[in-house]
């Protein structure tokens, strides 16, 4: 017999991931890949969203629970983010955007898994969630039979510090996630952690036909004769951007362009005064900049395809981000640096990888001007990277995730 799986998600993005988010297409990767296999019987909660709950109807395998926000939910929270934003000036603003939907998220949740038996709960990635175990005697309901996939640092507890020490499993992205948890906790009993390598669906970002790739080009503008830098991701301090847009500057490589995509927090209308900063660095070479905004999902592989370069210098713990996933699995050169768990991913091999340190943008620079110069420098890394690609696939992803599940 089947299990029977629940994954609670962020409570702010739906699924199936129309509004996109890297960990909502990482949950819908296992989704997808169960249509086929069939191996669990998975229940995904999800907000709800009319373009999502219309696309759910097509899987067979997954039972989609949405969770409809009340419209004054939806005021409070747009209050609650204007007095942070406006009167207390507060700088990551994107942590008061939803406080009040993810509370009524999470009592929903807590509701529904009490009412409903399930064989194992799958928590994704912020502490808060754990929440959904505080009452209606949850925590004794599943302990021993819930697992915490992390994808980030774990920062803020939010008082629930016992339902973390008691997960079943962490299921981590990087074995650099696993340590900060393991240190952050004081759990020292090694076994409570797995690693879980991120994967895309590499199908999508190896078949791009030139039709696709053209008509990808014309929307943007981009000439056919340029090397096109691009950085994926979302506009936020820690990503490096700043420091990239100021080396591009530097450099100027001739016939070139850089392409931001992306934008403050994932799909939303959020914008910042970060973002203010990027345009007024940009100003003087607007013409060589390419600020698209957020992309649908969808789309991304097209992003790719017309890519030459992919820059992601983060300047932070960075744990798997999809960009440097998704450069391999496309067979792109990468630009990246030493942070979090990138070395995990991608070695001298396939990308230039450079430290975190005061001359950051002096060597961004010489890597711009030396990929964008040779040729030859950029074949050898795009070669690397196809090869090492050739095992990072979702059908691997789908299976250890099945393996740690099912495991005792």
């Amino acid at each position: 017999m089947k299990p029977n799986i629940a994954i609670i998600t962020s409570g702010y993005l739906p699924l199936p991931p129309v509004k996109g988010g890297a960990v909502e297409n990482l949950v819908q990767l296992l989704a997808n890949e169960n249509e086929q296999k069939n191996k669990l019987d998975l229940t995904i909660f999800s907000i709800y969203d009319k373009n999502a709950k219309d696309e759910s109807v097509n899987y067979k395998n997954t039972h989609y629970v949405f969770i409809k926000i009340p419209v004054i939910i939806q005021y409070l929270d747009l209050i609650i983010y204007f007095i942070f934003k406006n009167i207390f000036r507060k700088k990551n603003i994107s942590s008061y955007r939803y406080i009040v939907q993810r509370l009524y998220f999470i009592n929903n949740v807590s509701k529904h898994i009490s009412d409903i038996t399930y064989d194992k709960l799958v928590i994704e990635n912020h502490p808060t969630l754990l929440s959904v175990l505080r009452t209606r005697k949850n925590f004794l309901k599943y302990k021993g039979r819930y697992y915490y996939h992390a994808h980030n640092e774990i920062t803020n507890e939010f008082g629930n510090h016992k339902y973390l020490i008691n997960v079943k499993k962490f299921i981590c992205v990087s074995q650099f996630i696993a340590d900060s948890i393991s240190e952050k906790l004081g759990i020292k009993n090694k076994t409570k952690f797995v690693i879980l390598r991120n994967k895309v669906d590499e199908q999508k970002f190896r078949s791009i036909t030139e039709e696709q790739r053209k008509k990808f080009k014309v929307k943007y503008n981009i000439p056919d004769d340029h090397i096109i830098f691009t950085f994926s991701g979302r506009l936020n301090p820690e990503k490096g951007i700043k420091e990239l847009l100021l080396a591009y500057k530097k450099a100027r490589p001739k016939k070139s362009k850089l392409i931001i995509a992306g934008g403050y927090f994932f799909g939303s209308n959020l914008k910042s005064t970060f973002e203010a900063e990027l345009a007024k660095i940009s100003k003087d070479i607007s013409k060589d900049i390419i600020f698209t905004g957020n992309i649908d999902y969808k789309d991304m592989p097209c992003l790719y395809a017309i890519s030459d370069v992919m820059v992601l210098p983060s300047i932070w713990n960075d744990p798997a981000p999809l960009t440097v996933i998704e450069s391999i699995t496309a067979g792109k050169p990468l630009i990246t640096t030493y942070s979090g768990g990138i070395p995990e991913y991608v070695d001298t091999n396939d990308a230039i990888i450079l430290p975190i340190d005061n001359v950051l943008i002096s060597n961004l620079t010489k890597a711009i001007i030396k990929i964008a110069s040779q040729e030859q420098v950029r074949n050898k890394l795009a070669m690397a990277a196809k090869r090492e690609s050739k095992i990072w696939t979702k059908i691997s992803f789908y299976n250890d995730f099945v393996r740690i599940i099912n495991s005792k």
